[in-house]
């Protein structure tokens, strides 16, 4: 494990995975700090950030792992590599040091970079960009009325998912609500609906 990279870091916290596959799984999150895209809809604050080896990125998310993790040898906790882009900084070495820890790794990506094949799981959410990635193994479109078939077709995955890009309503120039969500669903059955649900609830 190599203490000399320091990697930035916008916040490490313990809750559930409020979309996609894993909704409701206990999980670690690991938001990096930065990003290549600057999208309107955002939810991170660039402005909070500390610089910290893997070394310590380990220990902080041994940290917030209730006690009752280790009573069963099976079990390997959910740990969560988002941002901001995760693909920007993610390497080897951090990926060797949170497997040897135990923890089972996805990660949130726009897909725009590659990213180490070490993770276990990755989640692609194409925003504005072009998306390099061709497999995953979850595709989670946040709809805003765009023609979503050209993901579907052109990256393969093993579950997709269209989520509104707010529950209410959106202020721009092709506002969507959570009804043309499920509207486009019931007319594409091939996509599944996922929901912002630690936003319903009020969790990180």
């Amino acid at each position: 494990m190599s203490e000399t990279k320091q990697y930035h870091i916008n916040d490490i916290f313990y809750s559930l995975q409020g979309e996609g596959f894993y909704t409701g799984t206990p999980a670690v999150f690991v938001r990096f700090a930065g990003c290549n895209l600057r999208c309107d809809f955002c939810d991170t604050d660039f402005s909070l950030k500390e610089t910290l080896t893997a070394g310590q990125i380990v220990s902080r998310t041994l940290s917030l792992l209730p006690d009752t993790t280790s009573s069963s040898a099976s079990y390997r906790p959910l740990l969560v590599l988002t941002g901001g882009e995760p693909a920007l900084q993610a390497d080897d070495s951090l990926l060797d040091s949170l497997h040897k820890a135990g923890f089972y790794i996805t990660a949130e990506t726009n897909g725009t970079h590659p990213l180490p094949e070490a993770i276990d799981w990755i989640t692609c959410s194409p925003k504005y960009a072009p998306v390099i990635l061709k497999r995953v193994n979850e595709l989670k479109v946040v709809y805003r009325g765009q023609d979503v078939e050209s993901y579907y077709q052109h990256i393969e995955a093993r579950h997709y998912f269209l989520q509104p890009c707010d529950l209410s309503s959106v202020s721009n120039d092709n506002p969507t609500t959570l009804r043309d969500t499920l509207g486009y669903i019931l007319l594409h059955p091939h996509w599944r609906l996922s929901l912002q649900t630690h936003k319903l609830l009020h969790i990180p």
